[in-house]
Order: structure tokens, then sequence, then C-alpha cells
């Protein structure tokens, strides 16, 4: 029977708290030792400690491996994951105090950045050595705001070095099953998706197309462009999207260009650096890998 400690709440043993967690991690007190960086000796020391702690038992040990009692059980489940969120937020301070290796790009585009950007994410630290913390926002940067690299079609950056990345072609696809069951007909009557967050898309297709908007059948609408995709890529109908978004999915052959012709829609993906950053040259380097992505892209048959 283990005696109970009488503490005050300040008192509570946290390294032996997270000696505890590690523990139930590993499975036992040597590998939890080893995780830690300190003695399987020491681990015990700390999880006696929480058990007197506690007045109970917290394992059962059965020669190299140990067994949660039910109440250690019932701890570990209400501490494993606060100690994890501790660790990770522990883990992003230190990161934050030595950002010479890691930069937070930032941008409106979170179809564009989760279908052309985040890919190559992995690439490009394991070349560079940094890290990119990838931020989506819709709002208007504001001079406080901390982020080293903005990447946008439809905001600005005033006063700071800017990058043109692409000018933005739309495409219209769909499904290769929708493609051939529609291809003789007239475009006014093809069945079409859209995105509420680019509805000027559709529009600005049909007027190059020739057709008027009160003749277009929109059979769904989504809220981003990346489950516009998706609903074409099912066959639920066509999609006027940035081609940038669907190469990936065109040259798989889930997807086929219902009009070869392409239509500019007058913006471009710009690159903005933060004059506040202060890794410039690292967010310059940046600017210039992606221009380099996008134009090699582009150009891939």
């Amino acid at each position: 029977m283990v005696s109970k400690t009488h503490t005050r709440p300040g008192d509570i043993p946290l390294l032996a708290v997270r000696a505890f967690v590690a523990v139930g991690r590993q499975g036992s007190f040597t590998r939890a030792g080893a995780a830690l960086g300190v003695t399987q000796g020491a681990v015990s020391r700390h999880v006696a400690t929480l058990e007197a702690f506690a007045g109970t038992r917290l394992f059962i040990r059965r020669g190299a491996t140990s067994d949660f009692t039910p109440a250690g059980m019932q701890l570990y489940e209400a501490l494993k994951d606060a100690m994890s969120t501790i660790e990770i937020t522990m883990q992003l301070l230190v990161q934050k105090a030595s950002q010479h290796d890691r930069l937070k790009v930032r941008t409106s585009m979170p179809s564009f950045a989760m279908t052309v950007v985040v890919p190559s994410l992995g690439a490009y630290s394991a070349k560079h050595g940094v890290q990119i913390d990838l931020i989506t926002s819709l709002a208007p940067p504001q001079p406080s705001d901390d982020f080293d690299v903005l990447i946008t079609r439809d905001l600005s950056l005033a006063g700071t070095e800017s990058w043109e990345l692409a000018r933005e072609e739309l495409v219209c696809v769909g499904s290769p099953s929708l493609v051939a069951a529609h291809h003789s007909r007239a475009k006014s009557a093809w069945p079409m998706v859209a995105a509420r967050s680019r509805p000027e898309m559709l529009a600005v297709w049909a007027i190059a197309a020739g057709i008027p908007s009160d003749q277009l059948h929109v059979e769904a609408t989504y809220d981003h462009l990346f489950l516009a995709v998706s609903a074409a890529i099912g066959g639920t109908g066509f999609l006027v999207t940035p081609k940038l978004l669907v190469l990936d999915q065109l040259r798989a052959g889930n997807l086929q260009l219902a009009d070869e012709a392409g239509v500019s829609s007058g913006a471009s993906y710009v690159a903005y650096v933060n004059s506040h950053s202060a890794h410039t040259q690292a967010a310059r380097e940046f600017c210039r890998w992606l221009k380099g992505l996008l134009r090699e892209r582009l150009s891939t048959k």
C-alpha cells in the first residue's frame, strides 16, 4: 500500500508526471529512461514520487514490462494528450527563438497552397535546410503580422519587394467520361460546377466562349476550389479553374481539357517579401525557388 503524501496544489511533481507518461508511452521503465535521457532508476524514483503523491500504485511491474493499474490507466488517459500539447508548444517556442532556419509563409490561396506548394515543401526543406511554416489567411496583412513571405493573387503588400511568380490561365476541365459524353454538345448545355471562393472564373470563361451568363447550367457550387476539383474528377460537372491547380490531374488522366483554349484571368500570382522580416535573404531564396517551380510545372508536358 502506498501512503499518501499531503501536498499543496503547487507541489505537483511535474518531473514525475513526465516520467510517468513516458513509461506509459514506452511500455517499460528502461525504455522510458532512454527516451528521457535518464537512467531506469531515475524513472523509478520519479514514478514512486507520483505514486506517493496519488496515494496509490500506478504500475504493475512484470519483468521488463510494466502494466497500468486501473488508477494508473485513468491518470495516463487524462495526462497523455496534455503532455503532448505541452511538448509541441515548447518545440514551437524553441523554433521561434531560432528562426534562421525557418520561414513563415502566408498565403491567401489555400487551394493553390494545398495543391501546388505543400507537396513540394519537403524537397525544398531537404535541399535548403529551411523549414516552412505555412499560414493561410484571406485577410489583408497588417504591419504587426508575423510572416516572412506573402503569396497571393488578390492582396498587396505596399513598399516591399515583390516577385511575379506566374500569370494565371483558366481552363475548363471535366472527367474523361463527361468530356466524351458532351464533346458534341453546345457549351451552353454543359453541366458546370463552381467555387464560391472564385465566382468570377466561370463568368470570365463564359465571356471568352461567347456564352451569355444566364444560359450557364451550374449543377453544384462548393466553398473552395479543391472541393470543386474533386467534384469535377467525380463527374459532377465541368469546372473552370486555374490551370496550375489541375496539372497533376490532367497528366494522370483523372481530368481532361473540355476546351483546348485557355483564358487569361488577367491576374498574376505574386510573392512579397515582408520588409519587417528578419530573414529577407532566405525569403528571397524561397521566392526564387517558387517562381522556378511554377515555371517548371507549366513547361512540363
